[in-house]
């Protein structure tokens, strides 16, 4: 069940790339996050009285997920949203080496899911039309964005099973929003009034695609590993191209089509790493 709540959220991730594209056209990357988070914390907020708040946590927490949004941002500055989009999801090989560290012990099989997925989404990123598109400047800071996500994805596996997950979401959706105002404020972007395009991407990604989706990633990392939860994640690229075809009409490539199947391979060795294991009261 936790496989498939992570599967259920990149299917969400992945479509809202294409309503994200619209707002951000409109209005500033950091103001759009600013009131994403800001909207998905007040959704959040009720979950406060649910244990005591864990300050630490969620200020860590929610300093690399915005990392991930800030250098993803930035690096969009100077490389193709294309591009962007797909580096991003490269976390899944970084993901096993942050856990590693973190204590957590990984097998052959799921070993050999991450690399096939490491390979899938390299060549969805650089299978593409215009694949080598963009400066490398911009690459190398998807990249740092990338290894921040997978930071998040391996220290929430670990805070999500000693944590109370209640007042770990709003905390660390908060702490992102706070960021974000920031840098709208620096970069100048603070703006009103907004189309009724963009306030229908904000309900779409802040209720649906935050505070919801956040809170079932936080749910399915208490009840497996962190790099079980990348493979899975790694799915996003997937939906995102899947989405763009049916939605803007963009086509894949072979060698996207290959990079999607590398993936689907890889989610499909590591969720069987647990078939055929009993337990005293799976019999």
């Amino acid at each position: 069940m936790a496989l498939v709540a992570l599967f259920l959220v990149t299917a969400v991730w992945g479509w809202t790339f294409v309503p994200v594209k619209e707002a951000v056209a409109e209005v500033g990357p950091f103001w759009f996050l600013a009131l994403r988070f800001s909207l998905a914390s007040l959704c959040a907020l009720p979950l406060l009285r649910r244990g005591d708040p864990p300050w630490r946590e969620a200020l860590l927490l929610g300093f690399f997920l915005f990392g991930g949004y800030f250098f993803q941002t930035w690096g969009l500055r100077y490389t193709t949203a294309q591009k962007s989009g797909l580096i991003t999801g490269l976390s899944v090989v970084l993901v096993p080496v942050v856990a590693h560290f973190l204590g957590e012990r990984i097998s052959f099989r799921i070993g050999l899911g991450v690399v096939l997925a490491g390979l899938g989404v390299a060549f969805l990123a650089l299978g593409g039309e215009g694949g080598f598109g963009g400066s490398l400047f911009g690459d190398m800071l998807t990249v740092v964005c990338s290894f921040s996500f997978a930071v998040y994805i391996a220290l929430l596996a670990r805070y999500a099973k000693a944590t109370p997950l209640g007042p770990l979401l709003p905390l660390q959706l908060l702490v992102v929003a706070g960021l974000s105002f920031v840098g709208a404020w620096a970069a100048g972007e603070v703006r009103w009034p907004l189309s009724g395009r963009v306030w229908q991407a904000l309900a779409i990604t802040g209720v649906l695609a935050s505070a919801v989706a956040y809170y079932v990633l936080a749910w399915a990392e208490r009840r497996t590993s962190a790099t079980k939860a990348a493979v899975v994640l790694a799915m996003e690229p997937v939906f995102a191209a899947l989405f763009g075809w049916v939605l803007l009409g963009e086509r894949l490539s072979l060698g996207q089509i290959f990079g999607a199947v590398f993936v689907l391979s890889g989610i499909f060795a590591v969720s069987t790493v647990d078939l055929g294991k009993r337990g005293p009261h799976n019999r």
